[in-house]
């Protein structure tokens, strides 16, 4: 589903792009629902454009095994051009990571992702 509204893009880039293992669909989808100079935040580090943003999520889904998937945990939340998704990942079954992101959204386009990443629960 391809949405325009800054709630609909953040479904869309979760599926399309964070769970796409095939460089060319997921530069294509880029394409479409990132601004050419988009910027993506990660805790550890920020890139800048359509393929920087690819080969960080290709490097990451290439240390993740077959099968691992992120999906939404639920409708995310928009006002103002900006929207938070929240969502958790794993393989089928297992919940191993959750965060939210964060995105900029301008003239249809994210023009910015912060990714956050939920710490570890705390186990005594």
């Amino acid at each position: 589903m391809m949405g325009t509204d800054a709630a609909g893009l953040l479904e869309t880039n979760l599926d399309e792009v964070w769970n796409e293992r095939d460089p060319a669909r997921r530069l294509a989808a880029l394409s479409r629902l990132y601004h050419p100079d988009a910027v993506l935040y990660e805790p550890d580090r920020e890139v800048t454009g359509h393929e920087a943003i690819s080969e960080t999520v290709g490097a990451l889904l290439g240390q993740l095994p077959e099968g691992f998937r992120f999906e939404p945990v639920a409708t995310p939340l928009e006002h103002h051009g900006l929207a938070l998704a929240r969502w958790r990942g794993g393989p089928p079954g297992q919940v191993i990571v959750t965060g939210s992101d964060v995105a900029r959204v301008a003239d249809g386009l994210i023009t910015e992702l912060h990714v956050f990443i939920d710490p570890p629960p705390v186990t005594e």
